[in-house]
């Protein structure tokens, strides 16, 4: 998630595993004929609070929100780009500023109502609008034109004159089909804010009329995409069902019942029951299933846009000292973390961009694990294992973060020599102790992208990013993320970012760790899944092909 409050939140989502989901080799049934029964019954693995596109913030949010609701375009399988959904075509200007989607004519909403430029205008006002405080405020506000302005102003004091501001966004509807965005400067990125389910039409007279609650009862949750909310049962499931008004080809799945499970253990049995066909596959489990013949024939694996890395407090001696973060570095086996603290449910990781998204870089190779060459990089320091004083604070409440203190401490003094302090501190000293640059190494820290563009990374280190806890600062880092954000030309951007990862990964402020793997478990006789990185559940990005084979 982005630079502020989301932080967090995004990362504890991905620690209960509540991520991404895909596969090379699922085992998936695959041919032309169909069950008679065309019901998917997909695991959330909590309680929505809410369904609002303008509110929804975790993956078992946005998970149903792709069934029911279209944006302007959506993300291709690959992550290679986007391509058409309730917008048929878009154009850019040669500055690349702004930008025209043209709405497709025969687009409708589950009631009928055709789906109008308007009511772009309307949700994604509503997403900068201050009194909303939407999730994903600034991701829109810093890209379209006023809007970083008017999400600054205060819901209270500035009351009066709120609405009038949001008319000032560079957010117009030329006609009813033809909705235009003007944006604050050149932004390559901005095509996949237009694909996050967050950037969803919305009716402005349903909002008008149910008020806050719209989008909580079947009834007045009014969609545009292939399928509509019928059924809301609190803690036990949401159903969905075909929206008969859709724009496109009609799907095979007639309802998709989303069953609300928030137990690892009592989801495999509801799987292996058949009760589930589709259910994440939590560490606790992975054990089992990967030694179940069975089951583990019907895994969907896939690396996740997810990285977790641990901080160094540059200014802190003897972390002043480049050659003493590199040795650490190269001191610590990914492949040996992996398993041991995520089960299997990850990939070693030494750069900074997650593998499956553009600007993945594998041959950064100064952080690779080489104990040989941490021992020199050690050496180069000037400074011999026991002249190495240093302590490791982490939180004393979250057993992900106590096995990676162990896991550090160990290959640190089995590897080089170097005997680490730990230091378990509560939640709130922690935090505050972090935030003062009162420590010398914490974590785990980490990523989740809002979207898969570089932009949404390496914000995280700039000098002036209050994210950037390891003080670490690189000027020509800044340069390079500066232009690169604003450049147009593909392939000079690529440059601009590679050289800043580069820099990032060599003078290793963090310590890049581990890359999430989803595990998910599919019934045999799901076909049609095409998967991809962005996916809450295997086939979330185009639910519509999905079907059930004869079984």
């Amino acid at each position: 998630m982005t630079p502020g409050s989301r932080f967090w939140r995004a990362i504890g989502a991905v620690i209960a595993i509540t991520t991404v989901a895909t596969a090379c080799d699922s085992g998936v049934t695959v041919g032309p004929k169909l069950a008679k029964d065309q019901v998917l019954r997909v695991q959330l693995e909590d309680q929505p609070a809410s369904l609002d596109p303008g509110q929804t913030q975790y993956t078992y949010e946005t998970a149903l929100l792709r069934a029911v609701a279209e944006p302007l375009l959506k993300p291709k399988a690959d992550l290679s780009g986007v391509e058409p959904a309730a917008a048929q075509s878009y154009e850019v200007n040669s500055s690349g500023t702004a930008y025209v989607f043209h709405l497709r004519t025969a687009a409708k909403y589950w009631d009928g109502t055709a789906v109008k430029a308007q009511d772009f205008v309307y949700a994604w006002q509503r997403l900068i609008d201050p009194r909303l405080a939407a999730p994903n405020e600034t991701l829109f506000a810093d890209a379209v034109l006023n809007g970083e302005k008017v999400s600054l102003m205060d819901p209270q004091r500035d009351k009066a004159t709120i609405d009038t501001a949001l008319k000032t966004l560079g957010l117009k509807s030329v006609d009813d089909f033809t909705f235009q965005v003007q944006l604050a400067h050149p932004d390559p990125a901005f095509i996949w804010l237009a694909a996050m389910p967050a950037s969803a039409p919305i009716r402005k007279d349903v909002v008008a009329t149910s008020g806050d609650k719209w989008a909580t009862a079947p009834e007045t949750f009014v969609t545009n995409g292939p399928y509509r909310v019928t059924e809301m049962v609190k803690n036990d499931h949401i159903r969905v069902e075909r929206n008969p008004n859709y724009w496109g080809p009609k799907p095979s799945l007639v309802r998709i019942d989303f069953m609300i499970v928030n137990d690892g253990a009592v989801a495999l049995t509801k799987y292996k029951n058949g009760e589930l066909d589709e259910m994440s596959v939590q560490p606790a489990q992975a054990s089992s299933v990967s030694s179940d013949s069975a089951l583990n024939r019907r895994l969907v694996k896939t690396p996740n846009l997810t990285v977790f890395w641990i901080v160094f407090r540059v200014n802190s001696p003897p972390l002043n000292n480049l050659r003493v973060r590199q040795a650490i570095s190269q001191a610590i086996d990914r492949n040996a973390f992996v398993a041991q603290v995520f089960e299997g449910e990850a990939a070693p990781a030494q750069t900074f961009i997650p593998k499956g998204m553009h600007g993945y870089s594998p041959n950064l190779t100064s952080q690779k694990f080489d104990v040989a060459q941490a021992r020199a990089s050690l050496a180069a320091s000037g400074l011999s294992a026991k002249q190495v004083s240093l302590t490791y604070a982490y939180d004393q409440s979250s057993d992900f973060a106590k096995a990676t203190a162990k896991f550090v401490h160990d290959q640190l003094k089995t590897n080089l020599g170097i005997e680490l302090n730990l230091q378990a501190l509560d939640p709130n000293t922690l935090s505050s102790r972090v935030e003062a640059g009162q420590f010398q190494i914490t974590g785990p820290r980490g990523w989740t992208a809002d979207y898969p563009d570089p932009a949404d990374w390496y914000d995280l280190f700039l000098t002036t990013s209050s994210n950037n806890i390891a003080f670490w600062q690189n000027p020509q880092y800044d340069n390079f993320v500066s232009v690169a954000r604003t450049d147009t030309q593909p392939t000079r951007r690529d440059q601009e970012y590679l050289q800043a990862q580069s820099m990032l990964v060599g003078e290793a402020p963090v310590v890049f760790l581990a890359q999430t793997v989803t595990w998910y478990l599919v019934q045999p006789y799901v076909r049609g899944l095409v998967n991809s990185p962005v996916d809450e559940w295997p086939g979330a990005l185009a639910p519509a092909g999905l079907s059930i084979a004869p079984h």
